[in-house]
């Protein structure tokens, strides 16, 4: 088993982001300097697990980085720090006029920083007016941020044919769309408080499960998106595929810390036999707030 370490220099742009672990406010980013990046590339050999336990911490990053398509900005990467085997990526979309950074440091409070999430950049020309445009122009920037990830992290990431997708607001109808075109490759789905066009959670999941989808969370921040996240959920299970909706004791529109903490009950639920997952263990939250309903399939 090769034991190489290829070290390169690599002129990144850092940026640090709370701990939400430690019940800090989500989504809150502080920007910071742009330090020369070294990364460790292991090979991990024949060894499924990535040399499991055998590696040094993955160690050297800032919490959340920027990457980069030659000089372009494609999105952002959350790093599972102190890691010592190969992790799986997960991908989330932010919503309408957010920023990936935001979305990164939410949902890395959701997993307990388990995995890379991979934060692609939306559309627009303004960093507070980012969006979404198609399915197809969400996956191909999902695919150019992913391949960035990759270069800069090598065999740290472990290789899936599947890979959790989640998104707020219109990342969360995105999350609908790009699922029902492509399900086989996103079978574990969160639709987070979509409730303004409610017709993508509504109508993608006959394709969805038809192609491979397993589960889904619905996330509600208001109480407004209720019935629709409720409706959307039981059209899942009346298809053949397991859902919850997860209710945060909230009555604002955004991934804050309560919405975290309540969809940190969900998540083993939503990983447990995913690909990549094998090796995630929960921290215990005690009394997690907010609320769950679940629905299965008849």
């Amino acid at each position: 088993m090769r034991s190489g370490f290829f070290i390169a220099a690599l002129g990144l742009v850092a940026l640090s982001c709370t701990r939400h672990a430690t019940l800090e406010r989500a989504g809150e980013v502080h920007d910071a300097s742009s330090p020369t990046v070294e990364v460790a590339l292991v090979d991990a050999g024949d060894d499924a697990h990535g040399d499991a336990g055998l590696r040094p911490p993955l160690a050297g990053f800032p919490e959340q980085l920027e990457l980069l398509e030659g000089t372009e900005k494609v999105g952002v990467v959350s790093v599972p720090l102190g890691a010592r085997e190969r992790r799986p990526v997960m991908i989330a979309l932010h919503g309408g006029s957010e920023k990936p950074e935001r979305a990164c440091a939410a949902w890395r409070g959701v997993m307990d920083a388990y995995a890379f999430v991979v934060c692609p950049r939306g559309f627009g020309g303004r960093e507070s007016a980012l969006g979404w445009r198609t399915a197809a122009d969400t996956s191909g920037r999902i695919e150019r941020t992913l391949a960035a990830a990759k270069k800069v992290f090598g065999t740290w990431i472990v290789e899936t044919s599947s890979y959790v997708l989640v998104g707020f607001s219109m990342g969360g109808s995105q999350v609908a769309l790009v699922a029902r075109s492509d399900p086989h490759r996103y079978r574990r789905i969160v639709v987070g408080d979509s409730a303004h066009d409610p017709a993508p959670a509504n109508t993608f999941s006959p394709a969805w499960i038809g192609g491979g989808g397993e589960r889904a969370i619905f996330l509600c921040t208001t109480s407004g998106c209720e019935p629709s996240l409720r409706a959307a959920a039981r059209k899942v299970a009346s298809n053949g595929a397991p859902a919850r909706l997860n209710v945060a004791p909230t009555q604002v529109h955004g991934l804050s810390e309560l919405a975290v903490q309540s969809m940190r009950r969900d998540w083993p639920w939503l990983v447990e036999g995913a690909e990549g997952w094998t090796t995630y263990a929960h921290a215990d939250v005690t009394t997690p707030p907010g609320t769950t309903e679940t629905f299965e399939p008849k």
